[in-house]
């Protein structure tokens, strides 16, 4: 969809080319409208001392709205960089490194959809250079300008923020959630119109909301989002600590410090990672990968324990605790990194390595410990407390294909990471990352009950959280945060009477079981079921949890976006959801599941036929704060700032 050529000079061309390239659904090069690109490119801010890759690119295009007649990229263009003041400067002198090697490739890419349905592919032929790990120290102005094609220039104007290196906090808890006004209804008991109590996340001192969006697309995926969150730094969907360059290696492109890399290189403090997905998947991973493409898990399993090997980068040893889930990527064969058994290799490099929830708890909290309790995501919270049938799955962690039921939550799991981080790191401090991951992935599968019951675990766990740092005599000296890298647009629009509707014979008189405003009603999730009312399946762990997932009257909830589903509002008994099946040839056509929410009603999708679940959404997510530095946190930001706020409170700042 790019309509005209792509040469200029000047700052009032480059303001028409603005309206021409935004929005685009297939781009050349996400942040490169021009023919010339930088990365990290125009708008970026740093942190002082963080180190950084810069990769620049000069494209020809052979065919297709760009092509200008020069198909041979230009290999004799030129870099420089200067400080607000001060004189340009060649990058090579300006860090006093060498002048890299160029490098030379090409690529395709469809300039929109009518060229992707006539597989009529725009080619781009590329000349490259790359500079390794240099730093910027001191705060203010910079620009670094490409020059190529006898005198046309692409600028990106940096900040190196000027953050005070005065550490507030010893210590950092970040964790993950979403959809709190659907938690609360369920959970906690309203009484004319109060609440009679309070998630924990409601007594938060301080709520902020940040805005998700990509660096080149306003829709995020969890790998760029998370990355933001870590670094700082924007990228694209399915990259990890990179900006993406056009190359064809998924490990060269240009990368950036996360904040755990810079806060154990300067600190020496400890790290924790604590997630219930399979723990290479992208929340987890953007700690420690650096890579174009979040689907390399066996990669980003050799990163948590060897950090990025294949350039000079920062020295990393490890997080001293990494539990999840996700074994197929530590037992040896196809689905590890290069064959190898990293059971071993982490034990090898002195990690106590546990494979269930009763070894997690008696491991000593002095060393390094490594927990991996089923293969792919660990299970969610409704299957593994109320329809423990569904545990059911082969998954055991040690690949004999048993069913794995000693299985930590992530209560469990974050409270012994506070213990190993504290007990190895209480001088240095530590930073621990927790997350409730299949809010998110139950979400996508429009499986809200599953969704629902992770989120009050999450409350639970930062409950508990709270009691345990309490425990330890460190609560006033760590921050706790607790937010999300995305929304899904979910809301509750009413009450759905269960019993009506599956009474009723016809899609459109199935609908009428629906109440809203007045006919909303309150929460039954609340109420016990009789008994001996075996329709109706009770469990109550406290305020906590509902004392019924299955009562007559449920929750009209959704999002915004849906594939072709059925829907009856009732909670999935025999396992989690999935609402549509390919039952054609074609592997991108995706129709109403016919065993899903069979007394349901059709409801037809607003998404590509393509698409077999829901998709994230552009809602701001909630970020609350308690601790020191919580004042930075509230407000509504970017999702780049809750980097530069939490590096502040823990001092990272360098100036050489």
């Amino acid at each position: 969809m790019i309509p005209s050529k792509l040469s200029f000079s000047g700052a009032a061309t480059v303001l028409c080319l603005a309206s021409v390239v935004a929005a685009q659904s297939f781009q050349r090069l996400g942040t490169c409208p021009t023919l010339g690109c930088v990365f990290p490119p125009d708008q970026t801010d740093f942190l002082a001392g963080q180190y950084f890759d810069i990769r620049l690119e000069v494209h020809a295009p052979v065919n297709g709205s760009e092509a200008t007649g020069r198909t041979t990229p230009d290999t004799n263009f030129t870099f420089t960089i200067t400080r607000q003041g001060s004189r340009p400067q060649s990058a090579a002198a300006y860090f006093r490194i060498a002048e890299p090697a160029l490098e030379r490739w090409n690529f395709t890419y469809y300039e929109d959809f009518f060229a992707r349905d006539a597989d009529t592919p725009s080619l781009v032929n590329v000349a490259s250079k790359i500079y390794r790990r240099v730093a910027l120290y001191q705060a203010g102005e910079y620009t670094a300008t490409l020059t190529y094609n006898n005198g046309q220039n692409t600028t990106a104007s940096w900040l190196v923020r000027d953050l005070a290196t005065v550490r507030k906090t010893k210590n950092i808890v970040l964790m993950t959630t979403n959809m709190i006004s659907a938690a609360r209804l369920i959970a906690h008991q309203t009484v004319n119109g109060r609440y009679q109590s309070r998630l924990q996340m409601d007594q938060f001192p301080v709520l902020g909301h940040q805005m998700t969006h990509s660096i080149d697309s306003f829709i995020t995926d969890s790998a760029n989002s998370a990355t933001a969150l870590y670094s700082g730094h924007k990228s694209t969907v399915n990259a990890l600590g990179v900006y993406r360059d056009s190359s064809p290696n998924p490990f060269d492109d240009p990368r950036f410090e996360s904040i755990a890399e810079i806060f154990q290189r300067l600190t020496r403090g400890g790290v924790g990672i604590v997630s219930t997905a399979f723990i290479a998947d992208a929340t987890p991973a953007a700690f420690t990968a650096h890579t174009a493409d979040r689907g390399q898990y066996g990669a980003v399993v050799d990163s948590f324990l060897n950090g990025a090997t294949n350039y000079t980068w920062t020295n990393w040893t490890g997080p001293d605790v990494l539990l999840g889930g996700g074994a197929e990527q530590f037992l040896p064969g196809r689905t590890s990194y290069r064959g190898q058994d990293y059971y071993n290799l982490f034990a090898n490099r002195g990690y106590n390595v546990v494979l269930n929830n009763t070894a997690l708890s008696s491991t000593p909290n002095n060393a390094k410990t490594l927990g991996i309790f089923t293969t792919s995501n660990l299970p969610v919270w409704l299957d593994r407390n109320v329809y423990r049938q569904n545990l059911n799955r082969r998954n055991s962690p040690d690949g004999r294909r048993a069913n794995a039921t000693d299985i930590p939550g992530l209560k469990q799991m974050t409270l012994k990471a506070i213990d190993i981080l504290n007990a190895r790191h209480r001088t240095e401090g530590w930073f621990l990352m927790s997350e409730a991951a299949s809010i998110d992935k139950q979400m996508h599968a429009l499986d809200y009950d599953r969704a629902l019951g992770d989120l009050l675990e999450l409350d639970d766990t930062v409950k508990n959280t709270f009691a345990k740092l309490k425990d330890l005599a460190c609560d006033r000296e760590t921050l706790v945060l607790v937010t999300a890298d995305h929304g899904h647009g979910f809301d509750v629009a009413g009450s759905v009477d269960t019993q009506y509707l599956n009474a009723q014979q016809t899609d459109r008189t199935k609908r009428n079981a629906i109440g809203t405003y007045a006919e909303s009603g309150l929460s039954q999730y609340v109420i016990p079921g009789a008994p001996n009312d075996t329709s109706s399946l009770q469990f109550s762990e406290g305020a906590a949890f509902p004392a019924n997932w299955d009562p007559r009257y449920t929750l009209f909830s959704g999002v915004s976006a849906n594939p072709d589903r059925r829907e009856n509002y009732q909670v999935h008994k025999s396992g989690p959801r999935q609402p549509t099946v390919n039952t054609t040839a074609d592997e991108d056509d995706y129709v109403v599941n016919p065993r899903d929410a069979v007394t349901g009603f059709v409801a037809n999708g607003t998404l590509p036929v393509g698409a077999a679940q829901g998709v994230h959404s552009l809602t701001d997510v909630p970020v609350y704060a308690q601790g020191p530095c919580q004042e930075l946190f509230g407000g509504t930001y970017n999702n780049i700032d809750i980097f530069f706020n939490m590096a502040a409170c823990l001092g990272l700042a360098r100036e050489r």
